[in-house]
């Protein structure tokens, strides 16, 4: 699947027009087939509440949901606590890392 369907996916998942950030068309066009399915999957659940969400210690309105897409790619999704999906960041370990720091998670 390429990451232009898959972002009409998620949006409709969610239920929102949340923004794309990282790397994101990239990183998910490199993906196996798998992993893609995998993503959305978990982006369900998130919304759904089946996975634990984590507290921003900067902001305490914003949560955030964090995933491990093997060896070097990580996904965030925030949201308000009381709203909408903001973000789904994608990307490699090195970016996740600031992007974490940013939001204070």
């Amino acid at each position: 699947m390429q990451h232009e369907k898959a972002r009409k996916i998620i949006k409709k998942i969610l239920e929102t027009n949340v923004r794309f950030e990282g790397h994101f068309n990239k990183c998910f066009d490199n993906l196996k087939e798998t992993q893609q399915e995998e993503l959305i999957e978990w982006i369900k659940e998130c919304k759904e509440y089946k996975i634990n969400p984590i507290q921003s210690k900067k902001d305490r309105n914003i949560i955030g949901f964090v995933k491990r897409i093997g060896s070097n790619l990580r996904a965030i999704l925030t949201k308000e606590k009381e709203g909408y999906f903001i973000v789904l960041f994608l990307d490699k370990h090195k970016y996740y890392e600031t992007e974490i720091e940013r939001i204070g998670f």
